[in-house]
C-alpha cells in the first residue's frame, strides 16, 4: 500500500493534517508521499489533473476542495472535508467570500464528491454540511487526532501547576483572522486587565493584528512542533473565540497538554470541547461571556484542576493517534479489497 497525499498549500490546519497523517502512517509501516502545490492552484485546481501520481500509488487522499483534480483511473480516491465551507450560516464572511465559496468552491467540492470512492470528514459538523448540500450521504466521520505521547502535560502533576498568586496566562493559537475571532482578543484582554496575559501567534499565514491590548504578546509564526508544545505547556487556558471550525485542532492540542479551553459554542467545537468538563463554551462573539469565563476559570483553582484533568482525559480517550489512524488504515484496506 502506498498513499499519495497531494495538497495545495493553504496555510491552514489542512496542511498540518497532511503532514501529520503522512507521519502517522509511515510509523505504522505504510508508505506515503506528500506532493505540495502552490496556493495559486486553489483557484484553478483542474490544472493539476495531468500530474502523474508517484510510482506505486494505490490510494489517493486529498482535500475535498480539489480532490477531483487528483482522480486517476484505477486508483481509489479519498476526499476529506476539513472546514465545512458549504455552511452558509456564518455571518463573518464578506459578500465576496460568500460568492467565492458558493460558486467556485461548491462546484469543486461537488466534483470531488462525485469522483471520490470514499468521503471522510473531520467532524460531524463538517460531514453534515456535505449531506445538507445534497452531495453525499455516506460521509464517514474520522476525527482529527493528536499524538498524546508528544502533546502532553509538562509533568504528571500538571493539574496543580497553576499557582493562585500570579497572572493567569492565556494563549491564542492560530491564524489571527476574523473567522478565528482574533478581532475579539483585544476587547477581551482590555476588560480582563493586568491580572491576565495573552500570548498569541501569527498563525501559518503570518498575519498581524491591527488591534492589540497592553497585556498581549505576539510570538510570531511558529513552525517547530516542539516549540508549539512548550507554548501549550507554559499556559493556563487556551482562549479560542473562533467563529467557525471544521474541527478545532488548537483546542485538541491544548487539551492533550492538560490546558482547559474557552471556546465558542458552535460549529464543530462542542464535539471537541465538553462544556464544564474540559473547559467552557461561550456564545459566538460575546465578549462579556468570554471575559466571565476567563475570570471564573482563572480564579477557581479547583475548577481549573478538574477541567485540566478532564481535557487530558478526553484527548486520550477520543482523539489519540492510536485510536484515529487505524480508522484511516481500515478505510484504505477496504477500498483496496473492494469492500463497501
Amino acid at each position: 500500500m502506498k498513499i499519495w497525499l497531494p495538497v495545495i498549500r493553504g496555510g491552514s490546519g489542512t496542511d498540518v493534517f497532511t503532514r501529520r497523517l503522512a507521519s502517522a502512517l509511515e510509523k505504522r509501516g505504510i508508505r506515503t508521499q506528500v506532493s505540495w502545490f502552490p496556493a495559486c492552484f486553489e483557484f484553478a485546481p483542474y490544472l493539476l489533473r495531468y500530474v502523474t501520481p508517484p510510482s506505486g500509488t494505490t490510494i489517493v487522499h486529498a482535500n475535498s476542495w480539489n480532490a477531483f483534480s487528483f482522480y486517476r483511473h484505477g486508483i481509489p480516491l479519498v476526499a476529506t472535508e476539513h472546514l465545512g465551507t458549504l455552511d452558509q450560516a456564518p455571518g463573518f464572511r464578506s459578500s465576496l467570500q460568500k460568492m467565492y465559496h458558493s460558486t467556485f468552491i461548491r462546484r469543486f467540492v461537488e466534483r470531488s464528491m462525485t469522483r471520490a470512492a470514499a468521503v471522510t470528514a473531520v467532524s460531524r459538523y463538517a460531514a453534515d454540511t456535505i449531506d445538507q448540500a445534497g452531495m453525499r450521504r455516506d460521509v464517514k466521520v474520522i476525527y482529527n487526532w493528536i499524538d498524546t505521547h508528544r502533546f502532553r502535560p509538562p509533568t504528571a502533576a500538571s493539574a496543580i501547576r497553576k499557582p493562585e498568586s500570579r497572572q493567569t496566562r492565556l494563549l491564542f493559537m492560530g491564524n489571527p483572522s476574523v473567522r478565528k475571532g482574533a478581532d475579539l482578543l483585544a476587547p477581551i484582554m482590555r476588560e480582563l486587565g493586568p491580572s491576565f496575559t495573552l500570548t498569541y501567534t501569527a498563525g501559518l499565514q503570518s498575519r498581524a493584528l491591527s488591534d492589540v491590548a497592553a497585556n498581549m504578546r505576539n510570538v510570531g509564526r511558529i513552525d517547530d512542533e516542539d516549540e508549539i508544545i512548550r507554548l501549550y505547556q507554559d499556559t493556563d487556558i487556551l482562549l479560542f473565540p473562533t467563529r467557525q471550525e471544521g474541527f478545532g485542532l488548537a483546542a485538541l492540542e491544548a487539551m492533550a497538554c492538560g490546558v482547559p479551553v474557552i471556546a465558542t459554542r458552535g460549529t464543530a467545537l462542542p464535539e471537541v470541547v465538553e462544556d464544564g468538563v474540559t473547559g467552557m463554551l461561550c456564545p459566538e462573539g460575546d465578549v462579556p461571556a468570554f471575559v466571565t469565563a476567563c475570570r471564573l476559570l482563572g480564579a477557581d483553582r479547583h475548577l481549573w484542576q478538574t477541567t485540566s484533568a478532564g481535557a487530558r482525559r478526553r484527548a486520550e480517550m477520543l482523539f489519540s493517534e492510536d485510536i484515529i489512524i487505524p480508522q484511516y488504515i481500515g478505510l484504505y484496506e477496504a477500498l483496496l479489497s473492494g469492500t463497501p
